[in-house]
């Protein structure tokens, strides 16, 4: 009895404590960002691309013997990093929370989404091309043929630069 009696009275000194401290409001304000922010974020996620076409540049010339060439691009890759820097202490002063990190991410999306238009119009040009052969026009189907060998050499290159990003599968990933 003596047990419940405290357990009682603990249970009202805790609820009368909570009902007295409020709750606080969201710790981060829910803000837009302004015009200028967006167009720092674009001018760093064009950095980011930058820095890893040269870093894959300076591989590719590596793998080839080619050192004066490595060297240069690696040279151009440290400067697009010390850009990348400087542009996220820019955007931390203004607000944004870790914005290499974001911008990053949003390389990849905008990498993923050109992987899947392309995984997309390729099904679409073989159905077409299906469609023409089934109803007999030669012309449609070639034609068909080479939209379909256009949209494979532009996923091919939007496969390239997003591995070059980062993104290890991702046509895979684009299903």
């Amino acid at each position: 009895m003596k047990r419940f009696s405290l357990t009682a009275v603990a249970l009202l000194f805790a609820v009368a404590t909570f009902a007295q401290s409020s709750t606080p409001a969201s710790t981060t304000p829910a803000t837009t960002p302004t015009p200028e922010v967006k167009a720092q974020m674009k001018d760093l996620r064009h950095d980011i691309r930058a820095y890893d076409n040269k870093k894959a540049d300076a591989k590719k010339d590596i793998n080839k013997g080619d050192l004066t060439d490595a060297q240069k691009d690696l040279a151009a890759a440290k400067a697009d990093k010390q850009e990348i820097k400087a542009d996220a202490k820019t955007l931390k002063s203004e607000g944004v929370a870790h914005p290499v990190k974001l911008a990053d991410k949003q390389v990849k999306k905008i990498d993923e989404k050109d992987v899947k238009a392309d995984l997309k119009d390729i099904k679409a040009d073989k159905k077409t091309e299906q469609k023409d052969i089934k109803d007999g026009d030669l012309a449609g189907a070639q034609a068909a043929q080479k939209d379909l060998k256009a949209d494979r050499k532009d996923l091919k290159k939007d496969v390239k630069e997003a591995r070059r990003d980062g993104i290890k599968h991702p046509v895979r990933r684009a299903k």
